[in-house]
C-alpha cells in the first residue's frame, strides 16, 4: 500500500494487471484500464507547497477510490501525480462512463489552483486528464493495453485537460 495516498502501489498493480490478463484469456471477457493524470501538479507543488500537494494527492486518491464499487477494480498510484484504474470485466462504455465519474467528482472537491503565472488552466481548480483502453481479445498483449491509455491520457493533455479520452484496442 503507498502510504501517501493509501492506495495500491504500482507494483501490486503490475501484478494484478497480469493475474486479469491471464483471465481475460480464459474467460473471454473485457479488461479496462484508466490511467489518470493531475493536470499542472507540479505547479500545483511550486504554488502551494509540497505539504498541500501531498493533501491534494489523498483527497484525489480518496475520490477516485470511491469511484470504483467493485472488489476486483483496482485503484493505484501508478507515478508521482498519476493513477492507474485497472477494471476487469469492464468494457469501453462501461470503463468510460467510471472516468468521466472520476473527473466530475475531482473537480468537484473544488481543490483550489489559482497560479500567479497566465498558464491556461481548464479550471481555477484541481482537475485531472484520463485516459481509456479497453480489450477483449485474448491476443492482444499487456503492453498494448498500456500504450493506448497512456496515448489517450497524452490526447486529453493535448485537447485542454480537464477531460476524458478513449483510445481503441
Amino acid at each position: 500500500m503507498d502510504t501517501l495516498t493509501q492506495l495500491a502501489t504500482r507494483r501490486y498493480f503490475d501484478q494484478k494487471l497480469e493475474q486479469e490478463w491471464h483471465h481475460l484469456n480464459v474467460e473471454q471477457s473485457p479488461l479496462s484500464l484508466i490511467l489518470c493524470d493531475i493536470d499542472c501538479f507540479k505547479l500545483y507543488n511550486k504554488v502551494y507547497g509540497i505539504a498541500a500537494g501531498d493533501e491534494c494527492l489523498r483527497r484525489i486518491a480518496y475520490c477516485l477510490r470511491s469511484c470504483v464499487k467493485r472488489t476486483t477494480d483496482v485503484v493505484a498510484r501508478y507515478g508521482g501525480e498519476e493513477f492507474a484504474i485497472l477494471l476487469p470485466h469492464t468494457n469501453a462504455t462501461g470503463a468510460f462512463q467510471v472516468a468521466e465519474r472520476m473527473r466530475d467528482k475531482v473537480k468537484s472537491l473544488a481543490i483550489e489552483f489559482k497560479p500567479p503565472e497566465t498558464l491556461k488552466l481548464p479550471a481555477s481548480v484541481v482537475t485531472v486528464s484520463l485516459g481509456v483502453a479497453s480489450l477483449v481479445d485474448p491476443h492482444t498483449d499487456i503492453d498494448t493495453l498500456i500504450m493506448a491509455a497512456n496515448q489517450a491520457l497524452y490526447l486529453s493533455k493535448q485537447q485542454g485537460r480537464d477531460r476524458v479520452t478513449l483510445n481503441s484496442v
